[in-house]
């Protein structure tokens, strides 16, 4: 397969109290094209901070000291800001855990969803409200015209995290990667959220980049996992591997935890 996105030997250290910290020590990992990769770890194991270095979207006092993200070939910690926004939404897109976090209150979600469109996409404002009733007409939101003049605080949690990824899916990105895009929500809407990401996965052909804690996740959508823990990638392969003949005591102490509660 070829590698979409591929990680080597990232470094991240958090400027505090006039130190460098280490956070992220070391990660290497991979993603190929059409894959779902899940990075899974406990909360603070450096999941999302591997994550957001991918596009540099980190916290003020996060350096990346050391390492190499190749995306398509192009290494993107040596990329200007102005080559990095162009990838951003466009190469590249995110959801997160908590859509409201992200969503402007004041502004209507097709507000919202035409500015990404018109941003990226360098279209008119009508072109784009069109495009913006066949997005989310994708991600199966009913009544798409009536909603795009939603605010979100319209809008139930499941409905939210629908736009947030039309809006995410509105310049067809290569790469998608979703940080705890269901944790936030009830087991019902969560295996809906799982289900409509895999069919889009499908039919549109994006790799997927998947951040959970919860392995009962990772067991049902991906095609390999990486464990991490305290910084680190601890073990890697597949769901079958991962999970009949795990390695590291820190993959065994997450399936047993998941094991001991009923969720796999």
């Amino acid at each position: 397969m070829e590698n979409l996105l591929e990680i080597k030997n990232l470094k991240v250290d958090f400027f505090v109290n006039k130190k460098l910290v280490p956070v992220i020590d070391g990660v290497s990992f991979c993603i190929n094209k059409d894959e779902v990769l899940v990075l899974a770890g406990e909360s603070g194991s450096g999941k999302t901070l591997s994550a957001l270095s991918i596009t540099k979207i980190l916290p003020h006092n996060a350096i990346i000291t050391s390492g190499s993200i190749k995306f398509s070939g192009s290494d993107l910690l040596v990329m200007d800001e102005k080559q990095l926004v162009d990838i951003r939404g466009r190469e590249i897109a995110y959801i997160f855990q908590e859509p409201t976090s992200y969503l402007n209150p004041v502004f209507t979600i097709g507000d919202q969803i035409t500015e990404v469109i018109m941003l990226h996409q360098n279209k008119n404002k009508e072109s784009a409200i069109e495009e913006a009733k066949e997005l989310l007409s994708l991600v199966k939101i009913k009544e798409p015209k009536r909603v795009l003049f939603d605010y979100p605080h319209q809008l139930s949690g499941g409905m939210n995290q629908r736009v947030f990824l039309a809006m995410a899916l509105a310049c067809r990105p290569r790469l998608l990667i979703a940080d705890e895009p269901t944790t936030a929500l009830d087991v019902t809407i969560e295996a809906q959220i799982l289900q409509l990401l895999l069919e889009l996965k499908k039919t549109m052909g994006f790799s997927l980049l998947f951040i959970t804690h919860n392995l009962s996740i990772a067991k049902r959508i991906a095609n390999r996992i990486c464990i991490m823990h305290k910084g680190k990638i601890v073990e890697e392969g597949s769901v079958e591997k991962i999970f009949d003949a795990p390695e590291h005591f820190h993959t065994r102490e997450l399936i047993n935890a998941y094991e001991k509660i009923g969720k796999l």
